[in-house]
């Protein structure tokens, strides 16, 4: 490891600050996701909330195809990746844990999602939180590679 001169606080606050972006990040890219999905065809989501109108989001969930149903997964996942790598592009640490942290924070939004959302079925809830730690794991590799062994 080559010597570092900066004052001692610097790599912490780097990794905090990592973190925090990433996590302020991951609602946005996942917002943005689900926009991409939306302008290619995917049905527009109900506009009351599931809270009001559980019926209404019932009705909707069954009438979406497995392809609509995986593209918001995607999104979920899409964003956890390009949040992890940007908390580890902010980070100074060589290891992966800002895409675990990253991950874990997609995985608890999932979890919030799979319970609050009406009318999923099983196995799009065991799907969708199942990728959320291996994308932050692989959004922080790949950014640690592109670092190199010298972070």
């Amino acid at each position: 490891m080559p010597h570092d001169s900066s004052p001692s606080w610097i790599r912490p606050a780097r990794n905090v600050l990592g973190i925090v972006a990433g996590c302020v990040s991951f609602p946005v890219l996942v917002t943005l996701g689900h926009g991409i999905f939306a302008s290619a065809g995917v049905s527009q989501a109900p506009t009351v909330s599931p809270q009001e109108a559980p019926e209404v989001w019932q009705a909707f969930m069954e009438s979406l195809s497995v392809l609509e149903l995986l593209s918001a997964s995607a999104a979920h996942w899409g964003g956890t990746f390009l949040a992890a790598a940007l908390a580890t592009l902010i980070s100074a640490s060589p290891k992966p844990t800002s895409g675990w942290v990253l991950g874990g924070f997609g995985l608890l939004g999932g979890a919030m999602n799979a319970f609050m959302l009406p009318g999923q079925p099983t196995w799009l809830k065991i799907l969708d939180v199942a990728f959320y730690l291996p994308m932050g794991w692989l959004g922080a590799m790949l950014v640690l590679r592109l670092k190199g062994p010298n972070v």
